[in-house]
């Protein structure tokens, strides 16, 4: 049987030329062993980033001695395998070099026969600074990359935000990032399968195509399990030497369809392909988990110009979601746990789509996985961002490579949803003002719409997974690819060229995958990287500079917050202010696209997560923490949602967008508030919304109720719709900005009560009270609504899963724990 063998531990890593090494364990890098071995202080603190870049300098070994038995020396195939090296580097065996490497997103295999001997091996990688090689490659030849990053990284096949982002520090580092084993193939082993789908009449044909490498195999078994464990379909294949590709068809009856989050269930179908030697033997096997699903993106052309839509099974899907980035700059730190935890977060808040952004690196397989399991639409960019290429055969060779074995690895999974070529180079070549380039212009359509399309239609074509040019793009070829008519669009006039909130209503997109706004995380985040007895806690102050890497970031802060609220005197304050301002802003436009359903069918704020404790566009920082924007995002991404459109404050419309598979039959309530909270005029009405769509339930009249200057600074109004008893979304809208109304002191007050699982807490005011957030002092938890309104003594109920708890407490330790901010 084919046997491989892991060789994750056991490591040492050294400097180049240096006798001092340290003992690793794959995965490992020079920055996070450097750090285990506290040889470097945190480059999270203070403004360490900036002695931290340098390390890189240096090219750094990493070498362990493994034990091979006589059956691996014996065998003519076997092979050093890597999931990952980072990122120029050689390898070699027993002295023996067996090959450069160039690219971190590649899988390297090297056939070790007459190299390997019985006994110990030794297995060394020699890393070249990526900082050196960026520095030569520039100096022959200068492409265009973003300001905020190292020059010359467009050079190399790393991940570009390890040079520096906007929103992430200059750490390139270097090491083996993914699992190295051996392996020993014996008679024969399945290099891949791959599985494409056709749907009929209560039936799904099963294709399977099996890239085999054979050294004696007689036959191949496929074996199709259904999510309860009973064999649904079986073949046997007929092998011969010669070949390495076989084709079969399986038919699945009555078959359990794969839907996205919120539209169905997702039951995962077992298919196994095991490879038998000429005794009948196991030699090799190969288990995946299928979705039998149709899942694609429509263009169709209508009234507003051309649609841009994901269709599963054939329902047209409202994709709801965030950009995702990489979860550590060190990316070696990055694990399954953290990755399970944050895409649970993102259901939570009512995701079905997520979109991995394509300046980062390919994630692992556990990923995927949970999108699998849980219904989230993944938009798949490959890993080009905001950069000019030189197309060089070398290049090419290793970008063919590179789309060959991610699409290869991860083409099976039913939550892929789309492939994407990069992130803002047509647009980028077309808006941006470039410098002249006329050769990297012709590389970039050679690139991304032909050298990837051409490897898509021989391991994944378009037929079952739908391939996009460019994010933002109408379609390709530079034709006006920021096209509020079709394709996608990525807006950031509001945050990057100031335009007010308000502005996100002028548009009507077909797909918004990029917009955002930024907001500084929780204090106790800001307590991680900063020192406050230092004089850290001010906006102004070079540490906070240091962590914020958008151009003029912590200006365009203070510029919005001059006109939503009130100054903030201190920096917990500021914290609120600003996450507050952030979640509004982009609340109002998530609403927007919602109530457009039908004309706009996709929102992917920028973007869910950090890399690291900074200042950014996230929903949930870099310790996990919820920022006032996800919560809204629970709110605003709800299958059933009430928004307000406000733009004629007098006479406001309410409308309800439903994105589940059967109609709204309900209440819509609504009151005319004071500041006092007291209902001023209140109205309800039966409503019948159709499944899949947004419409306009009701107009409310308030002329007369806003007549004098003050009329809107001290009136709101409150919505809600109800089904069965229960309310399923609510809001409130001022008629002012909220630096303009005259909040009353609330005098808010709450009690405690326990179960064995929750804590249930219970709020009421003297006053109305907007945007209550509750968080606590040292300890963190996920509240099951945060910044919340409370209209006066009507009370709030808000719960606390103990297993959220970072910490057990008990009802007096959480009372004291607890701390309340409001608007």
């Amino acid at each position: 049987m084919s046997i491989t063998v892991s060789l994750n531990d056991n490591w040492k890593m050294k400097k180049a030329g240096s006798q001092e090494s340290f003992d690793c364990k794959v995965p490992c890098s020079v920055y996070k062993t450097l750090l285990d071995y506290k040889k470097i202080p945190d480059p999270y603190y203070r403004e360490n980033e900036y002695i931290s870049t340098q390390i890189c300098d240096d090219d750094y070994d990493f070498e362990t001695t493994f034990t091979a038995d006589k059956a691996a020396v014996e065998c003519k195939h076997t092979v050093l395998h890597f999931d990952g090296i980072d990122t120029i580097a050689n390898v070699c065996l027993n002295g023996i070099h067996l090959g450069r490497v160039n690219n971190m997103h590649r899988v390297w295999e090297f056939p070790v026969h007459g190299i390997i001997k019985e006994g110990d091996n030794t297995l060394t990688v020699k890393i070249t600074s990526p900082n050196r090689y960026i520095k030569e490659m520039d100096e022959k030849r200068h492409l265009w990359g973003v300001d905020s990053t190292m020059t010359g990284y467009t050079h190399i096949r790393k991940a570009h935000c390890m040079f520096g982002w906007d929103w992430g520090p200059m750490l390139p580092d270097m090491g083996i990032w993914r699992s190295v084993s051996l392996i020993v193939p014996d008679a024969g082993r399945i290099l891949d399968v791959y599985y494409s789908q056709k749907h009929t009449d209560n039936k799904v044909t099963l294709k399977a195509l099996l890239h085999i490498e054979n050294h004696g195999c007689k036959k191949a078994m496929v074996e199709i399990s259904d999510p309860q464990g009973n064999i649904t379909a079986k073949t046997d294949i007929s092998l011969e030497e010669s070949a390495e590709y076989y084709e079969t068809e399986l038919v699945i009856s009555d078959p359990q369809l794969w839907w996205v989050n919120g539209y169905g269930e997702q039951p995962l179908y077992i298919c196994a392909v095991t490879l038998y030697d000429e005794n009948d033997a196991c030699a090799d096997k190969n288990a995946q988990r299928i979705g039998l699903r149709t899942l694609t993106v429509s263009r169709e052309k209508d009234q507003w110009g051309e649609e841009f839509c994901f269709i599963n099974n054939g329902v047209k899907i409202f994709a709801m979601g965030a950009n995702y980035i990489p979860e550590d700059q060190i990316v070696t730190r990055c694990n399954e746990v953290k990755t399970r935890k944050l895409l649970a977060d993102c259901k939570a808040a009512n995701y079905n789509f997520i979109r991995v952004w394509g300046g980062g690196y390919y994630p692992d397989e556990y990923f995927y996985d949970y999108c699998d399991e849980n219904g989230i639409i993944v938009w798949q960019d490959f890993m080009f961002a905001c950069s000019a290429y030189l197309l060089t055969e070398e290049f090419e060779e290793t970008v063919r490579g590179e789309v060959r074995d991610n699409v290869i690895r991860l083409r099976n999974h039913p939550s892929l949803g789309l492939w994407c070529g990069n992130n803002e180079i047509e647009s980028a070549w077309e808006y941006w003002g470039l410098p002249k380039d006329e050769e990297a212009k012709r590389d970039y359509l050679i690139i991304f719409e032909d050298i990837i399309p051409q490897v898509l239609k021989a391991y994944d074509p378009c037929e079952n997974t739908f391939y996009w040019p460019s994010s933002p793009s109408s379609g390709g070829g530079f034709k006006d690819a920021s096209s509020n008519h079709a394709g996608d669009m990525h807006y950031w006039d509001v945050w990057h060229n100031f335009k007010p909130i308000e502005a996100f209503r002028e548009f009507y997109y077909r797909f918004c995958s990029e917009y955002g706004f930024e907001s500084l995380p929780d204090i106790k985040t800001c307590r991680a990287f900063a020192d406050e007895t230092k004089g850290d806690f001010d906006l102004c102050s070079p540490v906070m500079a240091a962590h914020q890497k958008c151009v003029q970031g912590n200006e365009k802060i203070m510029y919005y917050l001059a006109q939503m609220v009130r100054y903030p005197y201190d920096f917990k304050q500021l914290i609120y202010s600003s996450q507050l301002v952030q979640a509004d802003c982009i609340r109002s436009n998530v609403e927007h696209m919602r109530r457009a359903r039908g004309r706009c069918m996709g929102s992917a704020y920028w973007q869910v997560n950090d890399s690291n404790p900074v200042i950014s566009w996230s929903s949930i920082d870099y310790f996990g923490r919820w920022k006032g924007l996800h919560y809204y995002a629970k709110r605003f991404y709800g299958p059933c949602l009430i928004s307000c459109d406000d733009t004629n404050r007098k006479k406001p419309v309410l409308n309800i967008s439903n994105e589940r598979m059967t109609a709204f039959e309900g209440v819509v309530k609504w009151t005319l508030r004071n500041n006092k909270a007291e209902i001023l005029q209140s109205g309800e009405k039966s409503v019948n919304v159709p499944a899949l769509t947004a419409q306009n339930v009701l107009d409310i009249d308030l002329s007369q109720e806003l007549v004098s200057r003050t009329d809107p600074r001290e009136k709101y109004l409150e919505y809600s719709i109800m089904e069965n008893g229960k309310v399923l979304s609510f809001g409130t809208t001022l008629f002012v900005r909220p630096k303009e109304f005259t909040f009353l002191e609330p005098a808010i007050t709450y009690g405690i009560s326990e179960s064995e699982d929750e804590f249930a807490l219970t709020f009421c005011a003297e006053n109305y009270a907007k945007s209550v957030c509750l968080s606590l002092k040292t300890a963190d938890c996920v509240f099951s609504d945060n910044w919340f309104d409370i209209h006066g003594k009507e009370p709030v109920t808000i719960m606390i899963d103990k297993a959220s708890l970072s910490r057990k407490m008990t009802a007096q330790e959480l009372s004291e724990e607890l701390e309340i901010m409001h608007n």
